[in-house]
C-alpha cells in the first residue's frame, strides 16, 4: 500500500490503483473544502464511497447530485447517476419513478419541445463566431440541453417506462461502439467522453467524418427504422453513454403511442446535425 505523510489530491489515482480508499476519500474531502462547489469532486467522492463498500452514503450522494442535475435541466447526467445507484442497489425499483417525477416537474415550467429547440438554436447561433469553425460548434451545455428536451417531451407515465428501459454503457479508448453496415437497433446519448465517426470511402478506406461529445446523439435512424448502421463509431476517450433500444421503444409505444411521435419529431428537429446528414453532405460534395 502506498504511504504518504498526508493524503494529497494529486496522488488520488495512485491511491485508487492501490485500493487505498481511506486515503483517497481523505484527499477528496480535503480538496472539496477548498472547492466545495466542484461537482466533479463530489462525483469522485460518490464513486470512491461505492468502491470502499460504503454503499448507503454513495447512494445518498449520487441521488443528491442527480437531483441537482435534473433541476438544472441536465437530464442525461441525472439518468446516468441513477443508473449508478441501481448498480449499487438493484432492488431500488422506485428509482425510475423518482427520476421521472423530477424531469416532469422541471418540464412543466418549460415551453413545448419545438419552441425550446428553436430557442436553444437561437442562443447557439448568438454565440457563434463566423471566422472560427470551432467556435461555431454548439457548446456541450447547449447540446445537453437539447438532448434534455427529448426526455422532458414525454408524458410522465411513458417517461418512467422509458427511463427503466435505458442502459448506461461504458467504453474504453479505442473501443468500437457501432460498426458501419451492421444491423442497428438502438440510439446512444453521450453523457461523457468523446467518440470518432468514420465511414468507408469509395476504395474501402476509413474516412473520419467528425468527433462527437457530451450531449450528442447517434443511432436515431437505426432505432426508428432498424436500418443498418451508416458509420463506424469508436471511443476517443473513456465514454459513458445512455443506450435506448428499438425493442424497448416498440414495447413502450404499444402502450403509449405518442412515444414514437416524440422521437420522430426530435429527429426531424435536428436532422441536419445527424451522422447521416454529415455522411450525405460528404458524398454530395
Amino acid at each position: 500500500m502506498l504511504r504518504f505523510n498526508k493524503p494529497r489530491f494529486e496522488n488520488l489515482d495512485k491511491y485508487l490503483a492501490a485500493k487505498d480508499y481511506d486515503r483517497a476519500l481523505t484527499a477528496v474531502v480535503a480538496e472539496l473544502k477548498r472547492n466545495p462547489s466542484q461537482f466533479n469532486l463530489l462525483l469522485r467522492q460518490a464513486e470512491i464511497l461505492g468502491l470502499a463498500g460504503n454503499r448507503d452514503n454513495a447512494i445518498t450522494l449520487y441521488k443528491k447530485l442527480a437531483e441537482k442535475y435534473a433541476k438544472d435541466g441536465f437530464f442525461a447526467k441525472a439518468i446516468a447517476l441513477y443508473k449508478k445507484v441501481l448498480r449499487l442497489d438493484p432492488e431500488l425499483d422506485e428509482i425510475h419513478s423518482e427520476l421521472a417525477r423530477l424531469i416532469d416537474e422541471e418540464a412543466k415550467g418549460n415551453l413545448p419541445l419545438e419552441e425550446r429547440l428553436a430557442i436553444d438554436q437561437a442562443k447557439s447561433k448568438a454565440r457563434k463566431h463566423a471566422k472560427d469553425l470551432q467556435e461555431n460548434a454548439p457548446s456541450a451545455e447547449d447540446k445537453e440541453r437539447r438532448s434534455s428536451a427529448l426526455f422532458s417531451a414525454f408524458p410522465k407515465e411513458a417517461l418512467e417506462d422509458l427511463l427503466a428501459s435505458t442502459n448506461l454503457r461504458s467504453y474504453q479508448e479505442g473501443d468500437i461502439i457501432v460498426t458501419e453496415g451492421e444491423e442497428g437497433h438502438s440510439l446512444f446519448l453521450l453523457v461523457s467522453g468523446e467518440v470518432k465517426v468514420f465511414t468507408r470511402g469509395e476504395r474501402g478506406e476509413h474516412l473520419q467524418l467528425a468527433e462527437l461529445g457530451e450531449g450528442d446523439f447517434f443511432g436515431e435512424v437505426s432505432l426508428l427504422t432498424g436500418k443498418p448502421r451508416t458509420a463506424t463509431i469508436t471511443a476517443k476517450s473513456v465514454v459513458n453513454a445512455i443506450e435506448l433500444t428499438k425493442e424497448a421503444v416498440d414495447s413502450i409505444a404499444a402502450e403509449h403511442p405518442g412515444v414514437r411521435a416524440v422521437l420522430e419529431d426530435f429527429y426531424e428537429s435536428r436532422a441536419q446535425a445527424t451522422v447521416e446528414a454529415v455522411i450525405q453532405k460528404m458524398r454530395d460534395d
